[in-house]
């Protein structure tokens, strides 16, 4: 069914919800399993060594979250391969699942109203709108479930 499934992840809860789902599908179905973390470097800075500095450290940031990723999968018996893309987050997402043939993208959900959609923005909007591929949405709320 999805031979390739990108998982939008940066450690959220509702990252983690996706990264759930993602593990459970590539265990049904027997898919390559992948999480990607954006990194929205600054589009004005003073000085390279500035976008270096803030990309060296977002990469060490999400290492760190990608690694605990994969041994989370790793203890389902499926193998996550992690990338670190740069980029508008969902604009990031969506070029990367398709530069890549994914069959699938799944994205978490803050689960916001209208009006802090509005406000806010959205990546999971944005994945949906912009994918050339099916999104499962992992919903969320406001609150975190609680």
């Amino acid at each position: 069914m999805y031979r390739k499934i990108l998982v939008a992840y940066d450690g959220s809860p509702h990252a983690n919800k996706a990264l759930t789902a993602g593990i459970e599908l590539a265990r049904c179905c027997g898919g390559q399993l992948h999480a990607a973390a954006a990194v929205h470097l600054p589009d004005y800075a003073g000085t390279v060594s500035e976008v270096d500095d803030m990309a060296s450290g977002a990469k060490a940031f999400y290492s760190e979250k990608l690694e605990k990723a994969a041994a989370r999968a790793a203890g389902k018996n499926v193998h996550l391969t992690t990338h670190i893309i740069y980029g508008h987050t969902g604009e990031a997402i969506v070029r990367f699942a398709r530069e890549e043939n994914f069959d699938l993208i799944i994205v978490g959900s803050h689960g916001w109203s209208a009006v802090q959609r509005l406000v806010m923005g959205s990546v999971s909007t944005y994945v949906v709108r912009h994918a050339h591929c099916p999104v499962l949405v992992e919903k969320g709320t406001e609150n975190n479930g609680k």
